[in-house]
């Protein structure tokens, strides 16, 4: 009579090879995932109805460099304003000024210093 162990050891024997190849070929496949490439272009800000008011006096621009300062500076680090165009504050500023919740007159100082640094 034969020994119950030696049949399960001899089939775990072919099993395992078996089982580390399928895994092998399967984790190798090449899998249906889209390739992410850079963006070349940024989004334009979308047109609305007036465009914001930005104030030009030192007040301003010094109260708005606070703002940015403090408020933009809690959840990264700070952009230097004077390397993006006015164009593209103003697209950044639209997304940025609710994330940090602004209120109407905390945004026109902020958008007054961005502007008034921003890249010529």
């Amino acid at each position: 009579m034969r020994s119950f162990i030696p049949d399960i050891m001899r089939g775990t024997k072919f099993f395992i090879p078996y089982f580390a190849i399928t895994i092998l070929i399967t984790a190798c496949h090449k899998k249906a995932v889209p390739e992410i490439t850079a963006r070349t272009e940024f989004p334009s800000a979308p047109k609305s109805s007036a465009p914001p008011t930005i104030e030009n006096s030192p007040e301003a621009i010094t109260a708005g460099k606070t703002i940015f300062e403090t408020r933009c500076n809690r959840c990264h680090d700070l952009k230097v304003v004077d390397v993006y165009t006015p164009e593209r504050w103003a697209s950044i500023l639209q997304i940025m000024i609710p994330r940090a919740r602004l209120n109407e007159e905390q945004a026109k100082q902020v958008r007054s210093y961005v502007m008034a640094n921003a890249k010529k």
